[in-house]
């Protein structure tokens, strides 16, 4: 288990606390805050008379938070975290999963709603919440990951489309890969404050399915998968970006003038020097560089994807003349095309 104050706030942390005599204070499920925070958050479903009405998140957390005060209840916390995630975003997961972790293993016996002679049928349907198509995973998707300056919010579920995770709707028009990374070059957000808290709402997330298995069996645990990929896919973007454009920059002009013997790549006449995430290629660097993208995004998703291979081999050969292209692919043809174009065979140097 991870140290519980890495993500909790004072404010969250007493939560954690008993309630005197009843460690989870009283049963709050027919109170009237209860009854109105059910209420906010399930708000009105649309019908033929009437376009219904958002749950109202802000309402939400606020009830939650008074009622904390006075129970532990898993049904407030799920409520909570489902109004931080529409309110805070994606960050948000690492508090509340972790306070979800805390409350169960210490409370397992009198968290509310209290097992009915050991059977957590209540509880297991309150974290179901969180999981369902209609209700959590809408939260989870339409969370906000990074604040762009120029291009506004990114959500889970523009990089899940993005990305080929999810379809796009109808009426929807996907980010490509490139926005999704200028978009976090960008963004005024802590890059790094990012990836430790979606570090923590994994580890936490962890935590939780290992609790669940020992405590109701593997058949009856919620899946989290939607919560662990969704995590995952951010941090699998946050490496490049956070080492920086002018990184890769440095370390692509490296190999460019290894492989012209030193002689930097020309930059045509009009065409600028340009750092950061490639949105069009002007030069034959950038041109390179977005080879070894694709390379590089292969092999991170699809190591066996052959075309990383073929790419590759394809970078090489950018730089050869029309013999040396001969030689690379044909090399038994080389001493017949040499002839006809009146070039000694032996004059080509042998490839290093």
């Amino acid at each position: 288990m991870r140290d519980e104050s890495q993500a909790l706030t004072d404010f969250t942390h007493r939560w954690l606390e008993p309630l005197g005599d009843q460690p989870c204070g009283v049963d709050v499920e027919y109170e009237v805050d209860y009854l109105e925070f059910e209420k906010a958050v399930t708000g009105r479903p649309a019908s033929q008379w009437d376009e219904g009405q958002p749950p109202d998140w802000r309402r939400v957390r606020s009830l939650t938070e008074s009622l904390f005060e006075r129970t532990r209840d898993l049904r407030v916390l799920v409520g909570w975290t489902r109004a931080c995630l529409n309110l805070d975003g994606l960050p948000s997961l690492d508090e509340s999963l972790q306070l979800m972790v805390a409350l169960l293993d210490r409370y397992w016996d009198t968290l509310h709603p209290v097992p009915d002679e050991g059977d957590a049928c209540a509880r297991l349907n309150a974290l179901s919440s969180l999981t369902h198509a209609s209700t959590g995973l809408v939260d989870l998707r339409a969370a906000v990951v990074i604040s762009s300056r120029l291009t506004g919010q990114l959500t889970l579920r523009d990089l899940l489309v993005a990305l080929g995770k999810l379809p796009a709707r109808e009426s929807e028009t996907p980010y490509t890969e490139g926005q999704l990374r200028q978009m976090f070059a960008e963004t005024d957000a802590d890059l790094g404050g990012l990836r430790r808290r979606l570090g923590v709402a994994a580890d936490s997330l962890g935590c939780l399915d290992r609790l669940l298995h020992d405590r109701v069996g593997y058949n009856q645990a919620p899946d989290f998968q939607a919560f662990s990929e969704g995590i995952d896919v951010v941090l699998g973007l946050l490496p490049d970006v956070e080492a920086g454009a002018q990184a890769f920059a440095e370390k692509s002009t490296a190999v460019e003038a290894a492989e012209t013997d030193g002689v930097p790549l020309p930059t045509p006449a009009g065409a600028k020097a340009r750092h950061g995430p490639l949105t069009t290629i002007e030069t034959r660097a950038e041109a390179l560089r977005a080879i070894d993208l694709v390379c590089d995004y292969l092999e991170r998703t699809e190591p066996t994807n052959p075309a990383q291979l073929l790419l590759r081999r394809a970078r090489k050969l950018i730089n050869k003349n029309f013999l040396e292209l001969v030689r690379e692919l044909a090399p038994d043809a080389l001493s017949e095309v040499a002839r006809i174009m009146g070039v000694d065979p032996e004059s080509i140097a042998p490839e290093e």
